[in-house]
């Protein structure tokens, strides 16, 4: 068969119209363009203004956790956005495909960042006017009456701006920033670290996150978002294993201008809209804090290392000295959730679950925790089998506590969920949350609010123990 060949076809067409540059890629052109140079926003922008929001069949969305998770949703026929199952609060918009909305000649319409897709007949000598065409669809703000939702959070790729933030960083780091944060990029297992350390100071090993201690061994005269990204942060774990990140992915700060705020987290800079940023706070504002008597976190030295009380050990120490009952790692299968859970760590005699987090963290594990309270405390309403396991669990203390979990009807008005934070203080805790843990705070208390539990916080402040 020597006739049998494949080809196929790139090419792209740099034209300037006014005072804008345009690229127009065809077949496989797209893959000879940097997109980095071009406006990162233009592609889905571009595509909001101009698609049905009633007609779409894909979504691309980046879900900002302490792991962030990328996804892509696909129907099997044209649905509107909210089939999608799209979370507003900590959902990015990365992508989007649909059908044109009416007056749009357009056909299959897709936009991502800085590229916007669409098919069209038309002449070479219509590009000119195509582009004026584009650039107004760009312009506009149709998209805000059916995807008002997507400025509350943008992750941002030009890297001009990225290199403005990336400065406004390096101030920061400079002046030692009193709103820098050192945080963990991933959830780790809290109990299995020893300590932490940074890689001009490798042998001082806490058990906590030291954000000074990074700090004052900084030369700034050498400083640069180079040596940030070479800067290590250390994590030893109790076998003595060693473990390391990126300082760049490990800090987190919020720096504020006058429409937007810019934070950077997990080594990406993200632009939050400051009226969201508004709702999260006045919803934080009704969390009230717990009025419990919680003991404070012991830390302490062993030769050359200082150590902290592990979760475990202080939920012991909590529950032997303030009466709670002690649930921590006692495991309850439910068929609603893929692994069993716990039904909190403490629970008091009152009906409060109490569920606990470690700060020394940073960030990583406090978005986990409040997911983690608000699965059990819904499971709790809606899982007879779990409830007949709960109450066996419970009847090993007493037969009072056991029936705390009646076995029908429970009613949600009879609970309290506590988050405490060890590590912290009631004064600060909430506005020592990093802007993403704040988000799923509020989450979980506008939903578990909702289902009628009363939802408050706590901090246990760090106390050298007392070895006389």
């Amino acid at each position: 068969m020597p006739h049998i060949g494949n080809k196929s076809s790139s090419a792209v067409l740099f034209l300037r119209v006014v005072d804008k540059l345009y690229a127009f890629a065809f077949g496989y052109g797209r893959y000879l363009v940097n997109t980095l140079h071009f406006l990162q926003d233009f592609g889905l922008k571009t595509a909001l203004n101009t698609l049905n929001h009633e007609n779409l069949r894909s979504v691309d969305i980046h879900t900002l956790e302490d792991q962030p998770v990328q996804k892509k949703s696909q129907a099997t026929r044209e649905s509107d956005v909210s089939v999608f199952g799209i979370d507003i609060s900590r959902d990015v918009l990365r992508a989007v495909t649909g059908s044109p909305k009416s007056g749009i000649d357009f056909k299959n319409i897709s936009g991502g960042d800085a590229m916007y897709s669409f098919g069209l007949n038309l002449n070479i000598s219509e590009l000119p006017a195509l582009a004026t065409q584009i650039a107004g669809y760009y312009a506009n703000d149709d998209y805000k009456s059916g995807f008002t939702w997507v400025d509350n959070v943008r992750r941002i790729k030009e890297k001009g701006q990225i290199d403005l933030l990336d400065n406004e960083l390096l101030a920061a780091v400079r002046t030692k920033d009193p709103g820098l944060v050192v945080t963990l990029p991933e959830i780790e297992k809290w109990d299995s670290i020893l300590g932490f350390s940074f890689t001009r100071s490798k042998d001082q090993l806490s058990p906590s996150l030291q954000t000074d201690t990074y700090l004052s061994g900084i030369d700034s005269d050498k400083l640069s978002i180079e040596s940030i990204k070479r800067d290590r942060l250390y994590l030893t774990d109790v076998h003595g294993n060693e473990f390391s990140h990126s300082m760049y992915k490990c800090v987190y700060f919020e720096c504020k201008s006058t429409a937007k705020t810019h934070i950077i987290f997990g080594g990406m800079w993200y632009e939050i809209d400051n009226t969201f940023m508004g709702r999260i706070k006045n919803t934080l504002d009704q969390v009230e804090v717990s009025e419990l008597a919680f003991p404070p976190i012991e830390t302490w030295q062993e030769g050359d290392k200082m150590k902290i009380e592990t979760e475990g050990d202080y939920n012991i120490r909590a529950a032997n000295t303030q009466g709670y009952y002690l649930l921590d790692k006692k495991l309850i299968k439910s068929n609603r959730t893929t692994s069993p859970i716990e039904l909190c760590d403490l629970l008091t005699s009152s009906g409060q679950f109490i569920h606990v987090k470690h700060r020394k963290g940073g960030s990583a594990g406090l978005s986990h925790l409040f997911a983690q309270g608000s699965v059990a405390a819904e499971i709790v309403l809606g899982d007879k089998a779990f409830r007949k396991a709960a109450r066996t669990v419970l009847n090993h203390f007493s037969s009072v506590a056991r029936d705390l979990i009646p076995l029908d009807m429970p009613k949600s008005a009879n609970y309290e969920v506590v988050f405490l934070i060890l590590g912290d203080s009631n004064d600060t805790v909430k506005d020592n949350l990093p802007f993403f843990s704040k988000v799923n705070l509020s989450r979980a208390y506008e939903g578990l609010s909702q289902r009628g539990f009363v939802v408050k916080i706590a901090a246990a402040q760090k106390v050298a123990r007392d070895d006389a």
